[in-house]
């Protein structure tokens, strides 16, 4: 089962003005998460879909398995 429709969880929402993406809790949460994204990766994040491309290829999962990895991480999170 797909989460995507559910889901809120939208890095738009999360930009900073002047640097949209990820926060720099939210970097940090992700990066214990996913320990294989570095900094430098997670920086260049925009939209969830980019966040689930890194996970995607860092991990070598499917697109699904991306999606569903990325969705559960964010369900519970107030970046």
């Amino acid at each position: 089962m797909c989460l995507s429709k559910s889901v809120t969880f939208n890095l738009e929402h999360h930009q900073d003005h002047d640097r949209p993406g990820l926060t720099p809790h939210a970097m940090q949460i992700a990066q214990a998460t996913w320990l294989r994204l570095i900094a430098a990766e997670l920086s260049g994040v925009r939209t969830t879909s980019e966040l689930i491309e890194r996970v995607e290829e860092r991990y070598s999962l499917s697109h699904e398995q991306a999606t569903r990895a990325v969705e559960f991480w964010s369900l519970d999170k107030q970046l």
